[in-house]
């Protein structure tokens, strides 16, 4: 039966630990099941907006597939009087079409193949986005919720301290002024309390608002942060190889130089191929025919191909600085997302060691050695450091998390 258990547990298990190698990031047990974020990122405005893009691509490619030319028909009807002749009742048809050269179609459909690019990887890069935009505020609430969980007990402790000295000047074993000191800091501490209250409700409206369905009834709790799998400095290069933010410049680029060169061909302009039918003399005299039909090309044509090379030379140039602000960016991300864990440990060791010193002042206030303004401070100082290792572990989250979605490894993976 155990062997059975050991078995069942490493089959289910194995999955989660092939992932974690693979992906680099663990991922916090704070966030919301992966169901839900993709049900709430999958009906976001940013993702609709990017879709109804993707159907204008589309429309786009089919346009440019098709090209500009379309059938023209012409039918004339006429009456013709010739003196002393009469009337005769006469028409006349033709049908006309323009013809791309050889080569202009195949750039049409290279400009739409890359338009078409450019928009698929805009609903991956709005939903990739709208990801950051979620870790960011669940972040915020999670940390304002607990920061008001610190004031709350922070004014506790001084409500404590000022009910036991109220007393005590009553029978005349403490001083009125410890007395004051006592309620300046209950009050300052239930301001605190009031403002950090404020603020998590705040920043639970802005998750319901902008995240409708996804917020629980009780705020996530952070989780102490954990060092990624892979190596810092091996998260730039895969950050650049999966940016959509560089696949869509790349994508928009040759689309611009598929048009630039499709515009200069159309410096030799497309001829019309026709047929005609006519009758005259009330059908005495009637005939079929074909005809060629040429436009001379003028400097209009060549000022537009002029104004295409440009915008195809400003977006390679456009490619260029996007690529390079990615990979500044993956790089001041990954420096930041190690500081970031750094200082969290730095934190947490000030809070830990601010602890240990409150109690140690506690204590020897309590045999009165020392007084209560070293207390009142030193309980200070403790929710001051524990404030500090919050946001410290706030931002360390925060930091690893964008690594993660930067580098597609949390709800929008290559493979997805």
């Amino acid at each position: 039966m155990r062997a059975f258990v050991l078995i069942a547990s490493a089959l289910i298990l194995a999955p989660a630990i092939a992932q974690a190698a693979e992906t680099g990031m663990v991922r916090p047990e704070f966030l919301p099941p992966d169901t839900m974020i993709l049900e709430t990122l999958e009906a976001s405005p940013q993702l609709a907006e990017a879709r109804a893009m993707l159907g204008a691509a589309r429309a786009d490619q089919r346009i440019l597939n098709a090209g500009d030319h379309e059938t023209q028909v012409t039918l004339a009807f006429d009456d013709r009087r010739v003196r002393r002749e009469g009337s005769y009742s006469e028409y006349s048809f033709q049908a006309a079409r323009g013809v791309r050269l050889p080569g202009k179609a195949a750039m049409d459909r290279a400009a739409g193949r890359a338009g078409l690019k450019a928009a698929e990887d805009g609903v991956d890069d709005a939903r990739h986005q709208a990801s950051l935009t979620l870790v960011d505020r669940w972040i915020a609430w999670a940390e304002a919720a607990e920061r008001r969980q610190l004031a709350e007990a922070e004014l506790a402790v001084y409500a404590r301290e000022a009910a036991a000295l109220a007393r005590r000047v009553e029978l005349q074993d403490a001083s009125l002024l410890d007395l004051e000191q006592a309620r300046v800091a209950e009050a300052r501490a239930r301001a605190a309390a009031a403002q950090a209250a404020g603020d998590e409700s705040a920043a639970r409206a802005e998750v319901e608002t902008m995240f409708p369905g996804l917020a629980p009834a009780s705020a996530p709790v952070l989780s102490a942060p954990a060092a990624p799998a892979r190596a810092f400095e091996a998260w730039p290069d895969i950050i650049l190889e999966r940016s959509h933010e560089i696949s869509i410049a790349r994508a928009v680029a040759d689309r611009e130089r598929f048009l630039a060169s499709r515009v200069r061909q159309d410096r030799l302009p497309d001829p019309s191929l026709g047929v005609r039918t006519f009758s005259e003399r009330n059908g005495e005299e009637s005939g079929v025919g074909v005809f060629v039909s040429i436009p001379f090309s003028g400097p209009r044509r060549t000022a537009a191909a002029d104004r295409q090379a440009a915008e195809a030379s400003a977006a390679e140039a456009r490619f260029t600085r996007i690529a390079r602000e990615v990979r500044a960016t993956a790089r001041g991300d990954v420096i930041a997302a190690s500081s970031a864990l750094d200082a969290w440990r730095a934190s947490n060791a000030a809070r830990t060691a601010s602890e240990a010193a409150a109690r140690r002042i506690a204590r020897a206030y309590d045999l009165g050695e020392r007084d209560l303004s070293d207390r009142l401070l030193a309980e200070r100082q403790d929710f001051e450091a524990r404030r500090s290792e919050l946001a410290a572990r706030a931002e360390a989250h925060r930091r690893l998390l964008r690594l993660a979605l930067d580098a597609h490894e949390l709800w929008l993976s290559e493979e997805d």
